[in-house]
Protein backbone atom coordinates (compact mmCIF):
# COMPACT_ATOMS: atom_id res chain seq x y z
CA UNK A 1 0.00 0.00 0.00
CA UNK A 2 3.34 2.20 0.91
CA UNK A 3 4.62 1.48 -2.14
CA UNK A 4 1.38 2.73 -4.36
CA UNK A 5 1.43 6.11 -2.33
CA UNK A 6 4.94 6.90 -3.61
CA UNK A 7 4.35 5.58 -6.50
CA UNK A 8 1.39 8.04 -7.37
CA UNK A 9 3.06 10.97 -5.26
CA UNK A 10 6.38 10.26 -7.53
CA UNK A 11 4.11 10.45 -10.56
CA UNK A 12 1.93 13.40 -10.07
CA UNK A 13 4.90 15.29 -9.09
CA UNK A 14 6.86 14.53 -12.53
CA UNK A 15 3.74 15.53 -14.43
CA UNK A 16 3.51 18.67 -12.37
CA UNK A 17 6.72 19.52 -13.62
CA UNK A 18 6.13 18.88 -17.24
CA UNK A 19 2.91 20.68 -17.68
CA UNK A 20 4.31 23.45 -15.76
CA UNK A 21 7.92 23.58 -18.12
CA UNK A 22 5.21 24.03 -20.91
CA UNK A 23 3.51 26.62 -19.30
CA UNK A 24 6.90 28.13 -19.24
CA UNK A 25 7.71 27.68 -22.87
CA UNK A 26 4.04 29.00 -23.50
CA UNK A 27 4.77 32.65 -21.69
CA UNK A 28 8.21 33.06 -23.38
CA UNK A 29 8.61 36.16 -25.82
CA UNK A 30 8.08 35.50 -29.88
CA UNK A 31 10.60 35.98 -31.91
CA UNK A 32 11.12 39.69 -33.46
CA UNK A 33 11.29 40.04 -36.94
CA UNK A 34 12.33 43.21 -38.61
CA UNK A 35 11.71 44.20 -42.41
CA UNK A 36 14.24 45.91 -44.36
CA UNK A 37 14.24 50.26 -44.20
CA UNK A 38 12.56 51.02 -47.80
CA UNK A 39 14.42 52.58 -50.18
CA UNK A 40 14.28 56.33 -50.61
CA UNK A 41 12.43 56.88 -54.02
CA UNK A 42 13.81 59.60 -56.53
CA UNK A 43 12.18 62.67 -57.22
CA UNK A 44 10.79 62.59 -60.59
CA UNK A 45 11.41 65.33 -62.97
CA UNK A 46 9.82 63.57 -66.05
CA UNK A 47 7.19 65.42 -67.39
CA UNK A 48 5.75 69.07 -68.51
CA UNK A 49 6.10 72.12 -66.28
CA UNK A 50 5.48 75.73 -66.98
CA UNK A 51 6.64 78.44 -64.83
CA UNK A 52 7.68 82.29 -64.35
CA UNK A 53 10.85 84.43 -63.88
CA UNK A 54 12.60 87.98 -63.71
CA UNK A 55 15.91 88.72 -64.20
CA UNK A 56 18.92 91.32 -65.14
CA UNK A 57 20.88 91.48 -68.61
CA UNK A 58 23.55 93.77 -69.80
CA UNK A 59 24.68 93.76 -73.48
CA UNK A 60 26.38 95.86 -76.21
CA UNK A 61 24.85 96.74 -79.29
CA UNK A 62 27.06 97.56 -82.25
CA UNK A 63 26.05 100.23 -84.37
CA UNK A 64 27.40 101.64 -87.61
CA UNK A 65 27.60 104.72 -90.08
CA UNK A 66 30.35 104.05 -92.94
CA UNK A 67 32.84 105.65 -92.42
CA UNK A 68 32.29 107.04 -89.68
CA UNK A 69 32.92 104.13 -87.25
CA UNK A 70 31.05 101.70 -85.13
CA UNK A 71 29.67 102.83 -81.28
CA UNK A 72 29.07 99.77 -79.21
CA UNK A 73 26.57 101.37 -76.22
CA UNK A 74 25.93 99.62 -73.72
CA UNK A 75 22.35 97.78 -73.92
CA UNK A 76 20.92 97.25 -70.18
CA UNK A 77 18.12 96.49 -67.86
CA UNK A 78 15.48 94.41 -65.90
CA UNK A 79 13.79 91.04 -67.95
CA UNK A 80 10.89 89.25 -67.13
CA UNK A 81 8.62 86.57 -68.57
CA UNK A 82 7.74 82.97 -68.32
CA UNK A 83 8.48 79.68 -69.72
CA UNK A 84 7.06 76.12 -70.45
CA UNK A 85 8.88 72.93 -71.31
CA UNK A 86 8.86 69.08 -70.78
CA UNK A 87 11.86 66.86 -69.36
CA UNK A 88 12.08 62.80 -69.52
CA UNK A 89 13.91 60.97 -67.25
CA UNK A 90 14.50 57.29 -67.11
CA UNK A 91 13.27 55.72 -63.94
CA UNK A 92 15.94 55.14 -61.22
CA UNK A 93 18.55 57.36 -63.52
CA UNK A 94 19.74 60.80 -62.24
CA UNK A 95 20.25 61.87 -66.04
CA UNK A 96 17.70 64.35 -67.30
CA UNK A 97 16.71 66.08 -71.35
CA UNK A 98 14.36 68.17 -71.82
CA UNK A 99 13.19 71.21 -73.88
CA UNK A 100 12.34 74.77 -72.81
CA UNK A 101 10.54 77.81 -74.74
CA UNK A 102 10.36 81.17 -72.82
CA UNK A 103 9.08 84.70 -73.86
CA UNK A 104 10.49 87.83 -72.08
CA UNK A 105 9.68 91.47 -72.02
CA UNK A 106 12.66 93.53 -71.48
CA UNK A 107 13.75 97.18 -70.85
CA UNK A 108 16.86 97.11 -71.72
CA UNK A 109 18.56 99.90 -73.52
CA UNK A 110 21.88 101.94 -74.63
CA UNK A 111 22.55 105.75 -76.09
CA UNK A 112 25.16 106.64 -78.37
CA UNK A 113 26.10 109.79 -80.51
CA UNK A 114 27.35 110.50 -83.86
CA UNK A 115 29.14 113.34 -84.65
CA UNK A 116 30.42 115.28 -87.89
CA UNK A 117 28.91 112.79 -90.40
CA UNK A 118 28.70 114.53 -93.44
CA UNK A 119 29.45 118.39 -92.03
CA UNK A 120 31.35 118.76 -88.94
CA UNK A 121 28.31 120.60 -87.28
CA UNK A 122 26.41 117.22 -87.69
CA UNK A 123 25.30 115.27 -84.79
CA UNK A 124 22.81 112.06 -84.31
CA UNK A 125 22.07 110.90 -80.67
CA UNK A 126 20.35 107.70 -80.81
CA UNK A 127 19.08 105.04 -78.76
CA UNK A 128 18.93 101.17 -78.94
CA UNK A 129 16.36 99.21 -77.34
CA UNK A 130 16.45 95.23 -76.71
CA UNK A 131 12.26 95.14 -76.18
CA UNK A 132 11.41 92.13 -75.89
CA UNK A 133 13.05 87.99 -77.12
CA UNK A 134 12.29 84.97 -76.80
CA UNK A 135 14.34 81.37 -76.82
CA UNK A 136 13.77 78.01 -78.06
CA UNK A 137 16.29 75.66 -75.97
CA UNK A 138 17.32 71.90 -75.04
CA UNK A 139 18.16 71.10 -71.64
CA UNK A 140 20.67 68.27 -70.16
CA UNK A 141 20.90 68.07 -66.53
CA UNK A 142 22.30 65.86 -63.84
CA UNK A 143 20.20 64.66 -60.48
CA UNK A 144 21.50 65.04 -57.24
CA UNK A 145 21.07 65.58 -53.33
CA UNK A 146 18.35 64.78 -51.64
CA UNK A 147 16.44 61.89 -53.70
CA UNK A 148 17.58 63.67 -56.55
CA UNK A 149 15.73 67.26 -55.98
CA UNK A 150 18.54 69.15 -57.48
CA UNK A 151 19.02 69.36 -60.61
CA UNK A 152 22.11 71.18 -62.38
CA UNK A 153 22.28 71.28 -65.95
CA UNK A 154 23.62 72.97 -69.19
CA UNK A 155 21.31 74.54 -72.29
CA UNK A 156 21.72 75.61 -75.81
CA UNK A 157 19.51 76.80 -78.35
CA UNK A 158 17.94 79.34 -80.76
CA UNK A 159 17.32 83.40 -79.27
CA UNK A 160 15.11 85.80 -81.04
CA UNK A 161 13.57 89.09 -80.06
CA UNK A 162 12.16 92.69 -81.09
CA UNK A 163 14.39 95.48 -81.29
CA UNK A 164 14.21 99.46 -81.64
CA UNK A 165 15.88 101.95 -83.31
CA UNK A 166 15.13 105.14 -82.64
CA UNK A 167 17.11 108.96 -82.28
CA UNK A 168 16.67 112.61 -83.98
CA UNK A 169 19.55 115.23 -84.83
CA UNK A 170 21.41 116.42 -87.84
CA UNK A 171 22.64 114.68 -90.84
CA UNK A 172 24.68 117.22 -93.57
CA UNK A 173 22.93 119.90 -91.64
CA UNK A 174 19.32 118.53 -92.38
CA UNK A 175 17.17 117.83 -89.61
CA UNK A 176 16.34 114.33 -89.08
CA UNK A 177 14.01 111.99 -86.49
CA UNK A 178 13.96 108.76 -86.47
CA UNK A 179 12.15 105.17 -84.90
CA UNK A 180 13.11 101.60 -86.75
CA UNK A 181 12.10 98.39 -85.00
CA UNK A 182 13.59 94.77 -86.42
CA UNK A 183 14.11 91.22 -85.10
CA UNK A 184 17.65 89.90 -84.52
CA UNK A 185 18.26 86.38 -84.50
CA UNK A 186 21.26 84.60 -82.66
CA UNK A 187 21.99 81.53 -80.59
CA UNK A 188 21.86 81.45 -76.63
CA UNK A 189 24.16 79.48 -74.46
CA UNK A 190 23.95 79.16 -70.29
CA UNK A 191 23.67 76.80 -67.20
CA UNK A 192 21.08 76.45 -64.50
CA UNK A 193 20.53 75.37 -61.04
CA UNK A 194 16.62 74.09 -59.99
CA UNK A 195 15.78 72.39 -56.70
CA UNK A 196 12.35 70.98 -56.39
CA UNK A 197 11.53 72.43 -53.10
CA UNK A 198 8.24 70.80 -53.21
CA UNK A 199 5.96 67.62 -54.92
CA UNK A 200 4.86 69.84 -57.88
CA UNK A 201 6.92 73.20 -57.13
CA UNK A 202 10.72 73.97 -57.76
CA UNK A 203 12.76 77.21 -57.94
CA UNK A 204 15.71 77.82 -60.42
CA UNK A 205 18.44 80.08 -61.00
CA UNK A 206 19.42 80.50 -64.23
CA UNK A 207 22.39 82.54 -66.43
CA UNK A 208 22.16 82.28 -69.96
CA UNK A 209 25.04 84.27 -72.80
CA UNK A 210 22.74 85.55 -76.05
CA UNK A 211 24.26 86.76 -79.67
CA UNK A 212 22.07 88.19 -81.86
CA UNK A 213 24.14 87.53 -85.33
CA UNK A 214 21.47 89.80 -87.65
CA UNK A 215 17.98 91.17 -88.42
CA UNK A 216 18.42 94.31 -85.88
CA UNK A 217 17.13 97.66 -87.45
CA UNK A 218 18.93 99.42 -90.61
CA UNK A 219 17.66 103.69 -91.19
CA UNK A 220 18.43 105.42 -93.60
CA UNK A 221 19.23 108.59 -93.40
CA UNK A 222 20.05 111.87 -95.64
CA UNK A 223 22.86 111.67 -98.18
CA UNK A 224 23.35 108.43 -98.66
CA UNK A 225 23.82 107.37 -95.26
CA UNK A 226 22.72 104.41 -93.63
CA UNK A 227 23.08 103.69 -89.50
CA UNK A 228 22.86 99.78 -89.10
CA UNK A 229 22.75 97.74 -86.30
CA UNK A 230 24.61 94.84 -85.88
CA UNK A 231 26.01 92.16 -83.47
CA UNK A 232 24.17 92.19 -80.18
CA UNK A 233 25.16 90.55 -77.57
CA UNK A 234 23.73 89.21 -74.07
CA UNK A 235 24.02 88.52 -70.54
CA UNK A 236 21.07 87.04 -68.51
CA UNK A 237 20.88 86.46 -65.00
CA UNK A 238 17.26 85.00 -63.88
CA UNK A 239 15.13 83.43 -61.47
CA UNK A 240 12.20 81.42 -61.31
CA UNK A 241 9.82 79.21 -60.39
CA UNK A 242 8.00 75.82 -62.00
CA UNK A 243 4.81 74.24 -61.57
CA UNK A 244 5.01 70.42 -62.87
CA UNK A 245 2.24 68.79 -63.90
Amino acid sequence: MKMKARSWIAGALAGGFIVGTAAAADLSPAPMYTKAPPVPLMYNWNGYYAGFNVGGSWGRQDTAIAGTGTLSPSVDGVIGGGQIGINWQEKGSPWVAGIELDIQGSGQSGNGTYGAILLATDALPFKDELQWFGTVRGRFGYAFGDMGRWLAYGTFGLAYGGAKLSGSGTVGGVGVGFSQTGNPVGFTAGAGLEWAFADRWSAKLEYLYIDFLSGGPTVALPGGVNLTTGDLTDNIVRVGANYHF
